[in-house]
């Protein structure tokens, strides 16, 4: 086993005395805290192995330049690993180019993740978030939501996120759609899924397949209606498209995660519902993510790479 230069932009304080104890057995560790304002992330130069937390850039959006920056002052980087199943703030090409070999989390979230997506139709379909933006606003004007229990919700992606989902839909009593096979879902192509729904969720990975999946053309399919769900890639539904819907009421509510509304056509339209991307801050993930960081890294120092990304 050769020892590395490990940089970890994370707390100290955050890792169980048994993690540090392994850690600070792999070689010499750095633990970056936290930075002040727009100011640079500062890693040893010597380092091999970086442990990356795209929330000390401040957010995944922020993390995709800021981490370049950082990378290009690291001459010695070989490795790094991700805090979660989430590598969407890297750029992979650089990564390639560098032969960065590159470890993340696998799918430690999937049960945050899903919970977050049931909840969020919960609060959907009952108003909950629209009527209490109201109230804050001082216009209070309480809408009638409805049971989500016998409505059909039809879900499109893959992966655990998407089995988890299925399974508690199908607890809280709704038919589950699916174009792919699931257990628990009536499997249907997307072209009768999208009308036939009454619900929709969208958990598509950050591609150029998945980009603009909800355009026009289908929303023009789905069911009057409808609330739709991505806590997924912001990119893969036609902002501007569903603007159109939403204030047609064609779509009665799209909610979404992102770091902010920005230039959207969607932004002032109180039936699009921005959340800043919490959708996997909880303590069961937290802890079960940190322990699979300590996983790779053990397993990079030793040799034998764990949960390698192919790039």
């Amino acid at each position: 086993m050769k020892s590395k230069n490990i940089a970890i932009l994370y707390p100290k304080s955050q890792f169980s005395d048994v993690q540090l104890q392994r850690l600070l057995g792999l070689g010499k560790v750095d633990f970056i805290q936290s930075v002040s304002g727009s100011s640079l992330v500062k890693c040893p130069k010597d380092t091999e192995l970086l442990v990356v937390n795209p929330d000390i850039f401040g957010g995944a959006v922020k993390a995709k330049s800021r981490l370049l920056q950082l990378l290009d002052t690291l001459p010695n980087i070989k490795y790094l690993v991700l805090s979660s199943s989430d590598s969407s703030f890297l750029d992979l090409d650089y990564c390639r180019q560098r032969g960065i070999i590159v470890s993340s989390v696998p799918f430690c979230d999937a049960e945050s993740r899903a919970e977050h997506i049931i909840a969020l139709l919960l609060a959907c379909s009952r108003r909950i978030i629209i009527n209490d933006r109201r109230t804050y606003r001082r216009k209070y004007q309480p809408e009638p939501g409805f049971e989500i229990r016998g409505k059909r919700l039809g879900v499109v992606g893959s992966g655990p996120t998407i089995e988890r989902v299925i399974l508690l839909a199908r607890a809280v009593g709704m038919t589950v759609y699916a174009p792919e096979r699931f257990d628990g879902a009536i499997r249907r192509p997307l072209e009768h899924l999208l009308p036939d729904s009454d619900l929709l969720t969208i958990y598509l990975p950050n591609n150029e397949q998945s980009q603009k999946f909800l355009d026009k053309e289908r929303i023009g399919k789905l069911r009057r209606g409808m609330i739709v769900v991505n806590i997924g890639n912001r990119e893969v539904v036609d902002e501007r498209a569903i603007n159109e819907a939403l204030i047609s009421r064609k779509i009665d509510t799209y909610c979404f995660e992102a770091e902010s509304m920005g230039n959207s056509p969607l932004k002032g339209n109180e039936f699009a519902i921005m959340l800043k991307p919490f959708s996997t801050y909880t303590k069961e993930t937290i802890e079960r993510n940190q322990e699979a960081m300590v996983d790779n890294i053990d397993g990079i120092v030793r040799g034998k790479p764990y949960s390698q990304m192919e790039l």
